[in-house]
């Protein structure tokens, strides 16, 4: 395959995301298009065919990669690089500048750390963690092939950060998680944001989870945040792995979707870690509100 059919198939992909307005800011699309997506799966491309990803296809043409879906990276866990849709939603949201330091909690095949890479620059900084030793050693391999300066990837749990390189100006998480991380919120800095997906355990098999997008920002050390979604992602691996009894994260989420269709406008949410330092409402006094291990959530009224 061609170079230039490779470059025509990313810039159609790209296009597309931009006539859609997910890809909405000129940075976004920039590293978008700079970033060869192909280059950074394994051969050959494993593309699934139905949305339980139990069947796929394999293919040796890097063309087919530059399209809005997911291609499997360890097809045994269901672990992928995510479509460009739902990942660019997440940087748009997340709002990475030149500069920043931005930490990446599963960074996969290590696709999108490099587009994360390119959005901070030179002067910025990114740090990955990733769960599975192998995908440390392939996104390292992908990312320092590319040529990337600026990003260090290391093994452990996401859920547990990198403390000793915070504080981070945004943190970026690429898989389902139970609950919202106080090491996150600990290692976030003033002003900074976290975008993660809060999902619960779903029919789609034991590796996938089903939720919605958060959108965390710090001002002042208080927490607020707007719920996007739904959505649908591999299941985070360690201490925040969505298994068990997960109905009343999935209850909450359902009576969120439905409060934000009835009032159709952008609620304000309040996010409080536990131990709670200031008051909790009452479940009766505010529209909806969440206790998850970690914090409390609820919409604010005033």
């Amino acid at each position: 395959m061609s170079d230039r059919s490779i470059a025509a198939a990313r810039k159609t992909m790209v296009d597309e995301l931009v006539a859609r307005r997910i890809i909405r800011t000129p940075a976004v699309e920039r590293a978008f298009r700079s970033v060869p997506r192909h280059a950074f799966l394994p051969e050959p491309f494993v593309l699934p065919t139905n949305p339980l990803l139990t069947e796929v296809v394999e293919t040796s043409d890097p063309c087919r990669v530059y399209a809005d879906t997911l291609v499997m990276v360890k097809r045994e866990k269901s672990i992928n690089c995510g479509a460009p849709s739902v990942c660019a939603a997440q940087l748009e949201q997340l709002a990475p500048a030149e500069g920043m330091r931005v930490l990446h909690v599963g960074t996969g095949s290590g696709y999108y750390t490099a587009i994360l890479a390119e959005l901070v620059g030179e002067r910025g900084t990114v740090v990955g963690i990733e769960y599975e030793p192998d995908l440390v050693e392939m996104s390292a391999a992908h990312l320092a092939g590319a040529g990337y300066t600026n990003v260090t990837v290391l093994e452990g749990d996401g859920a547990a950060g990198i403390p000793e390189a915070a504080p981070f100006d945004r943190i970026l998480v690429s898989a389902g998680c139970a609950d919202i991380a106080s090491a996150w919120v600990a290692q976030l800095g003033d002003d900074g944001r976290l975008v993660f997906p809060l999902c619960h355990a779903s029919v789609l098999g034991p590796h996938i989870t089903s939720g919605a997008m958060l959108t965390v920002q710090k001002v002042d050390t208080r927490l607020w945040a707007e719920f996007l979604g739904p959505v649908v992602f591999v299941a985070m691996q360690g201490m925040l792995q969505p298994a068990g009894n997960q109905a009343p994260l999935a209850d909450a989420l359902q009576r969120w979707f439905a409060l934000e269709e009835f009032l159709r406008t952008e609620l304000p949410i309040r996010i409080l870690m536990k131990p709670a330092d200031a008051p909790v409402p009452q479940q009766s006094s505010v529209p909806w509100l969440l206790e998850t291990a970690n914090a409390f959530m609820w919409v604010e009224t005033n």
